[in-house]
């Protein structure tokens, strides 16, 4: 993400309030949906029918996602797209072959097609001409970068502590990381780090395409409604953060806390957490759509800590000593490694990356703010990882650039 902002409360700012007709219906308006589709064709321009949260479970898209798996089947006995290497599109390029069957291809015309299926199939164009074009420049499809400026090798999975084989995330179930669908194939973009770096942990959720042509789509929903059920609830079968600034966030040791005092959760337990990569408006419109109230069952809504919220100006840490495979340096220099994205903005909390709020949590929960030691941890390397890819990106597109969205 590029701008998400998730520490509005925390620093005293005061996020801008959705609309109350985005917040309620969560319904795309006329002039979103066109711009959704400015990049695609003329003659496949046209106004999605997008569905909220609700509808997606309707009976008829029950139906859908119930068929889908037969088609996830027929497709996965199908040719795969030539891709090469496994990278975090693969994920992508699948949930593409699912929309684009049955006679619909990138070049259909979705004026022709029913209004449930237009919006995914808008998205699936858009996402396509842009997948095409970072091939035909022969790009990283893992980082996205140029080939010469790759750091695929610098940032090497770090959800496993290799002197242990133990999971280096012991909290975490699953991260779905709710992107939208512009941020797919982006240089500057955050949340590829952690999908490379964390790969059988994440999950890329694409919104505006359904959970009958993407399954990660229906495991985050049936993740963020986990809470519907009281009787489920209280057993303290499923677990479900969603991070953002919404004014009731709270922070992991507060929700701990809370839970043990009710004993709905147990203090080892592990959490799904929903991360929305995108820009604020971006962000804010996702989460309206996708993520339910607390009231009606959804997620619980976690904010970062103050000792969090007090390094994003810099986290100090070791270089060679905590990434073998990472550093340029002496591995007896440290460093201050900045959270922000590359892409600067006038309103500073929105240059919080996805990647760095997302990792700042993964502190949080694991409750480590101890000094820096030579013991290698995911939140460190993930810092560093996005420097690295920070430096490199930087190379390829030239000095930072103050973006008002």
């Amino acid at each position: 993400m590029r701008s998400l902002t998730l520490l509005t409360h925390v620093v005293g700012v005061v996020a801008p309030a959705p609309a109350a007709a985005a917040a309620g219906l969560c319904f795309l308006s006329t002039t979103s949906t066109k711009r959704l589709l400015t990049n695609c064709s003329t003659r496949t321009r046209t106004i999605c029918n997008a569905r909220d949260v609700r509808s997606i479970r309707s009976p008829s898209c029950l139906a859908a996602r119930m068929h889908s798996a037969a088609a996830a089947a027929a497709a996965a006995s199908a040719p795969a797209p030539s891709s090469g290497p496994s990278s975090v599109l693969d994920q992508v390029e699948t949930t593409l072959s699912h929309v684009f069957s049955n006679g619909i291809t990138p070049d259909t015309n979705v004026l022709d097609l029913p209004p449930d299926q237009r919006e995914a199939v808008g998205v699936a164009i858009n996402i396509r001409q842009r997948l095409d074009a970072l091939d035909r420049s022969g790009d990283c499809r893992t980082c996205w970068l140029q080939k010469k400026h790759c750091v695929c090798s610098q940032c090497p999975p770090c959800e496993v502590d290799v002197s242990t084989e133990q999971s280096t995330l012991p909290r975490i179930n699953r991260l779905f990381l709710l992107t939208h669908h512009k941020e797919v194939g982006l240089v500057v973009d955050t949340a590829k780090l952690l999908l490379s770096s964390l790969p059988t942990v994440s999950k890329l959720v694409v919104g505006g395409i359904g959970e009958e042509y993407q399954a990660s789509m229906g495991e985050l929903l049936d993740a963020v409604n986990c809470n519907v059920d009281s009787d489920k609830r209280n057993s303290g079968t499923t677990k479900c953060l969603v991070l953002f600034p919404s004014e009731d966030a709270r922070t992991f040791d507060e929700i701990e806390k809370s839970s043990s005092e009710t004993h709905i959760y147990g203090h080892d337990d592990k959490y799904d957490v929903v991360v929305v990569d995108g820009t604020w408006q971006q962000a804010r419109k996702l989460y309206n759509r996708y993520i339910p109230s607390e009231e009606d069952g959804g997620p619980l809504r976690v904010r970062l800590s103050e000792k969090a919220v007090a390094i994003l100006n810099g986290d100090i840490i070791g270089t060679a000593t905590s990434m073998e495979d990472s550093s340029d340096t002496s591995s007896n220099i440290k460093q201050r490694i900045p959270g922000h994205q590359l892409r600067r903005h006038p309103v500073k909390w929105r240059e919080v990356s996805t990647l760095e709020a997302t990792r700042l949590l993964f502190r949080d929960m694991m409750g480590d703010y101890s000094s820096p030691s030579s013991n290698a941890k995911p939140w460190d390397a993930l810092a560093l990882y996005q420097k690295i890819a920070d430096d490199a990106a930087q190379r390829q597109l030239g000095p930072p650039r103050i973006s008002e969205s």
